[in-house]
């Protein structure tokens, strides 16, 4: 005779709550729904586009705080820095591959070399200009309410809105000098260094 094998069953409506949370936070675009309003919060992101979470190093940006955690170790790993053989016959500065080299030698000559198919704008990289693309020449499907120009990213438009609203939520640690984007404040901070070593 086989064992019989008892499973427990849910005997009241608060135990049965408990194991299946009750999903009340509802995308008003596709109409998935969600136990919680952080979850709805980040799902929204994949019908906006919106990424606000930004790499201060290489500009890629994503749609969680976590995402971006992970996307930082690319930088700081022990590996990727042992990896860094090309270096800049100028500068000294260290690349991971021959194609980051070239492009921050390009920037050394005042050259780009890599041309915007649908406007005259230039780049230093083929990185740059797909973003660019991507940004200024794909589906634009945010525009700016003052202006009516468009943008393909929700953060691209935030950006944008900024040359209308003054607004300029970067400081300068040490003089207080505000800017409106992070990569301007950090051209100010390289300024401030070469001042200290001179």
């Amino acid at each position: 005779m086989k064992p019989v094998i008892k499973t427990k069953e849910p005997n009241t409506e608060q135990e049965h709550l408990a194991e299946s949370p009750v999903k009340k936070f509802r995308c008003k675009l596709c109409g998935k729904e969600f136990g919680r309003n952080t979850h709805l919060v980040h799902h929204v992101r994949i019908h906006t586009g919106e990424a606000p979470f930004i790499c201060d190093l290489c500009g890629r940006s994503f749609r969680c705080a976590d995402w971006l955690k992970m996307h930082s170790n690319v930088h700081t790993s022990e590996k990727r820095k042992n990896l860094k053989n090309y270096v800049c016959g100028e500068c000294g500065k260290k690349f991971p591959g021959s194609t980051s080299l070239q492009s921050h030698q390009y920037k050394h000559r005042g050259e780009r070399p890599f041309a915007c198919a649908h406007c005259d704008k230039k780049f230093f990289s083929q990185t740059n200009l797909n973003r660019h693309h991507k940004d200024s020449h794909s589906g634009k499907r945010f525009c700016c309410s003052v202006c009516g120009c468009g943008f393909s990213r929700l953060t691209t438009l935030q950006k944008h809105s900024r040359i209308h609203t003054g607004e300029r939520p970067f400081s300068c640690p040490d003089c207080g000098k505000t800017f409106p984007y992070k990569y301007t404040l950090n051209m100010h901070l390289k300024l401030h260094a070469t001042k200290k070593i001179m």
